[in-house]
């Protein structure tokens, strides 16, 4: 998986791929106390969470620089779909990372490991990636 131009592995899982309505409704009654139903289909806005995948200090380090930016960046997932994302801050911390064992020197060490969750939403792919 490669998110914004950073390897993040291959190991995460879409924890929440299967847990949105793809569809929009809005319910309510008429004057005449017959039901009114409207739906759409969303065209953005899908949450992605990857979830708990170990990651080298060095990669986390690299997804924080990406987390300072609001820009769109593109997800491409293991399987080859691709998202255009943003980090998804409405749902807490966008990237959670916890060391995989309370080592005091860890902050020094580039290749220690953290257990790691992304929040992304997806967004309206930018002109230049339609192309």
């Amino acid at each position: 998986m490669i998110l914004g131009g950073v390897d993040i592995t291959d190991n995460f899982v879409w924890s929440d791929e299967f847990s949105y309505n793809q569809v929009e409704q809005s319910q309510e009654r008429s004057l005449t106390g017959g039901m009114i139903i409207q739906g759409a289909v969303k065209q953005f806005g899908r949450p992605i969470t990857l979830g708990e995948s170990w990651l080298s200090r060095f990669i986390v380090d690299a997804l924080f620089a990406l987390e300072a930016t609001t820009a769109p960046m593109l997800l491409e997932l293991a399987d080859g779909r691709e998202f255009t994302v943003v980090f998804d801050r409405s749902r807490g911390i966008a990237i959670d990372a916890k060391p995989v064992d309370g080592y005091v020197l860890a902050a020094n060490d580039p290749n220690w490991q953290y257990k790691v969750t992304i929040r992304l939403l997806t967004v309206e792919p930018t002109p230049e990636e339609d192309e």
